[in-house]
């Protein structure tokens, strides 16, 4: 058999176009096969409703876009956003971060630390401007309900003012009921939003104030301090109204006739209980001095926290409360000490220390006094301008009075300058 020669160039062109297809069928299988099966699906995001309707839910986790959106109090935040507070709603907005944005507030810090305070809106002409650093009572933003209201404490309301209606002078007793009462109220005074509804409340303050004023003797005798009317009465005003600017507010708004009543047990107003009624009366050493100290503590516990509102504190000053605070200051014995140190922050928190929020410029604001006219007896001698005079005096012996020789310094700093005669060394201590 003749065998034909098959020329070289010829098995080299069949070669090449067997490796060709080759190399095309190779990628048109891989590309036609079956991919993995892709990852299942995330799982819901989880949900937080708190009403019946569903368009009210929101996610759990915060879901950031370009945009500030609203970051609910109760959803957590991711780390890596930008974050702003408004500090007059208490209102928290989130975004993406943006590299290309040009913001001041931004410039330095850590994006997962980058805060963004939103200043209050700029308050109409009528309205008093706040100035910066104004003190921690100021009311800032609304004061919210509580998810879960407690039931009790409408019912304690009316429990206090239907007894003190109702209740007799010459009872010294406690009812079951008025006691739980006031047991609830102290609790919950120290709420904002419960201390707000009690200061909104004109007849409940009366109450509360009318017994936190009654001097009952028997009582302070017989029970024990936690569950006396005057105690828990002091301790609900006090708390309603202490860091609490709403409450304080609402207290302002039914001051003037809330101070022209009368208890049952005094032909007295209350405003002259609370501005005249400070003062010691008792003989030093005497069977009643106890009980007028002791009675003297929840008064300036409830005076401490009214004194942050100016209205009350100018209306304070005016009726002569001042000379109230300094006869407890030159009270001396063991019994009156802690009343000297309460009456002595009082007056430096509330006038003096511009630190902890005292409104300088209401007190003092006459010159010092010549110390003749400030000498034991004189009539003068209580006097604003006679205020170094006496604490020179007590803070010769710091020891027993460690509150004094702070109080004198600051007073000696914010005291106008004008018709300021020193104090002779002598009477110094010195």
């Amino acid at each position: 058999m003749a065998f034909s020669i098959i020329p070289r160039s010829l098995v080299k062109t069949i070669f090449s176009l067997l490796l060709l297809i080759f190399i095309v069928s190779s990628f048109t299988s891989a590309s036609s096969s079956p991919s993995p099966p892709s990852e299942s699906p995330s799982a819901e995001p989880e949900l937080i409703c708190h009403t019946d309707n569903p368009a009210e839910c929101y996610s759990k986790i915060f879901s950031a876009t370009d945009e500030f959106q609203v970051v609910h109090d109760d959803q957590d935040l991711p780390a890596g956003l930008h974050v702003r507070l408004d500090m007059q709603t208490g209102e928290k907005q989130a975004k993406l971060p943006d590299p290309t944005e040009n913001n001041p507030a931004l410039e330095g810090l850590p994006v997962d630390q980058s805060v963004i305070v939103v200043d209050p809106e700029k308050q109409p002409d009528n309205e008093p401007h706040i100035p910066p650093g104004a003190p921690a009572y100021e009311p800032i933003g609304k004061v919210k309900e509580p998810q879960e209201k407690n039931e009790g404490f409408g019912e304690a309301l009316i429990a206090i003012k239907e007894d003190l209606r109702q209740s007799d002078n010459d009872r010294h007793d406690v009812p079951d009921d008025v006691s739980q009462a006031l047991d609830t109220l102290e609790e919950l005074s120290h709420d904002m939003y419960y201390g707000l509804r009690i200061a909104e409340d004109a007849e409940a303050l009366e109450t509360l104030f009318c017994l936190a004023a009654k001097r009952d003797v028997e009582q302070a005798q017989t029970l024990s301090l936690t569950s006396r009317p005057d105690f828990l009465a002091s301790s609900i005003l006090a708390s309603a109204v202490r860091n609490n600017a709403p409450a304080l507010k609402a207290v302002e708004k039914s001051w003037d006739a809330l101070m022209a009543q009368s208890c049952k047990f005094t032909s007295q107003t209350l405003r002259h209980e609370l501005y005249h009624g400070l003062a010691p009366t008792t003989e030093p050493g005497s069977a009643g001095e106890l009980l007028e100290a002791d009675f003297a503590r929840l008064h300036l516990t409830v005076l401490g926290a009214l004194l942050k509102s100016p209205k009350i504190s100018g209306e304070f000053i005016e009726s002569g409360g001042m000379r109230s605070l300094l006869q407890i200051l030159l009270r001396e014995g063991d019994v009156w000490e802690p009343r000297r140190a309460k009456a002595a922050q009082i007056v430096s928190d509330t006038f003096l220390d511009e630190d902890v929020g005292a409104t300088l410029g209401i007190w003092p604001t006459d010159g010092r006094a010549d110390p003749e006219v400030c000498a034991e007896g004189s009539p003068e001698s209580l006097g604003d301008g006679c205020w170094e005079y006496h604490l020179a005096k007590i803070s010769r012996d710091p020891e027993n009075a460690p509150w004094s020789q702070p109080l004198l310094s600051l007073l000696e700093q914010r005291r106008p300058l004008t018709t300021r005669p020193e104090i002779p060394p002598e009477q110094k201590g010195l």
